[in-house]
């Protein structure tokens, strides 16, 4: 009799096995290059003396130089009056703001939809069409808006463009992430005498809360790297970070050595809340990925 056959396919040789492993390793390289190049190099440049920014070819050898940095602490150039931590402070307060406003929109919004079909169908369809559209239309009518009640240059009026732009995305989101709750947690609730809003309160948002964290974070984030809108509605007093960082382009010339400082200083911040909360926001992206 004859024994039985071995119809697999064997994974390779071992010197398959090593080329596809520095293949993927190669790749993984160029990724990480092509993410973190770019700060990385922005990063170094904020050390450079004046001279060595523009030398060509580039030097990668030389002296660092604090300067830079003492500039953007202590109140910018002769050319520039640059005022970091108020900056920083408008970019947090607008930043959070827009977060808190948005989430609180948005979950109640997702929630209808999720469970009692809201707006039909195609009500989806609209709000993403809405995500999609380029922000630029948005802002003359919101300028004439703001103008008119008084939110031009406001961290308020700032707070609610922003969500004029972070609601769609979160509505979307957030509704995925309900939709996979299973709703035979929602009607046993029902049925012990919880409210509608009980439940949405008291047994949804819970079990939402790491996609709820996730959106917060990108949202956030989102909010924090704002440039356009930031740039038309406001004008000294809510200025925020990323508008601050553009004052070093003068009209005589381009302060790069302030510019990276003052940009590698604006990323800590953003880097120490990202640390902190970096879990939360892998659990969050994937809850929703795997589909019952």
């Amino acid at each position: 009799m004859e024994g039985p056959r071995v119809t697999g396919r064997k994974d390779g040789t071992p010197l398959r096995k090593l080329a596809k492993r520095i293949f993927i390793y190669l790749l993984a390289i160029v990724a990480v290059l092509a993410v973190d190049g770019p700060i990385l190099y922005m990063v170094v440049v904020s050390f450079k003396p004046t001279t060595d920014i523009v030398a060509t070819p580039p030097k990668w050898i030389f002296k660092p130089d604090f300067n830079y940095y003492v500039t953007a602490l202590s109140g910018g150039s002769p050319q520039v009056h640059f005022e970091f931590f108020v900056l920083v402070v408008n970019s947090i307060v607008v930043s959070l703001g827009a977060t808190a406003l948005a989430l609180a929109v948005s979950f109640t919004a997702a929630y209808s939809m999720a469970r009692w079909r809201t707006g039909g169908e195609n009500f989806r369809n609209y709000i993403l069409s809405l995500y999609l559209l380029p922000p630029a239309i948005f802002i003359p009518p919101l300028f004439v808006v703001f103008l008119t009640y008084g939110l031009l240059d406001t961290q308020l009026g700032l707070i609610i463009a922003y969500c004029v732009f972070n609601i769609p995305f979160c509505i979307l989101v957030l509704e995925s992430f309900i939709r996979d709750i299973p709703i035979e947690i929602e009607e046993a609730a029902w049925i012990d005498g919880c409210s509608k809003f009980g439940t949405m309160a008291r047994i949804t948002f819970p079990l939402a809360a790491p996609g709820i964290v996730a959106v917060a974070i990108l949202t956030f984030i989102a909010s924090w790297n704002e440039y356009m809108l930031a740039l038309v509605l406001t004008r000294v007093h809510a200025v925020t970070i990323t508008v601050g960082i553009a004052k070093f382009i003068t009209g005589y010339a381009i302060l790069w050595g302030e510019i990276f400082a003052a940009a590698t200083l604006s990323m800590i911040p953003l880097l120490i809340f990202f640390l902190l909360i970096q879990k939360y926001l892998v659990t969050g992206l994937t809850l929703g990925a795997v589909k019952r």
